[in-house]
């Protein structure tokens, strides 16, 4: 089985958590809606390019040698990856996240 883990900055209008209470919006919902249309009103801008070096550095370039695909959507990317290797990389690539204050979730 194969899992996504999508990697985003909140949007403006949601960078509180007051604020994302009043939406009412949980990360089920951010991920469930980017899986159908590619995007969702909390996912912001963030700095994608720097994020994806950091991963290359940590697994090196070869994406051939890597358990996991890498696809930058612009202001938020996703890591595709096998059951297999969840445990291990989810954590990792999450921890890489938290650095350029990106969110981690799963679907």
């Amino acid at each position: 089985m194969t899992w996504n883990l999508l990697l985003w900055h909140w949007a403006p209008e949601y960078d509180t958590p007051s604020k994302r209470k009043k939406k009412a919006v949980k990360f089920t919902d951010i991920t469930s809606q980017f899986a159908v249309s590619g995007d969702h009103p909390a996912i912001g801008d963030a700095d994608i390019s720097a994020f994806r070096i950091a991963v290359d550095q940590e697994f090196g370039e070869n994406e051939h040698s890597r358990p996991f695909v890498f696809h930058d959507h612009g202001k938020c990317a996703t890591i595709s990856y096998p059951d297999s290797v969840s445990f291990q990389l989810v954590q990792k690539i999450a921890t890489i996240g938290r650095r350029f204050g990106l969110n981690a979730s799963d679907f």
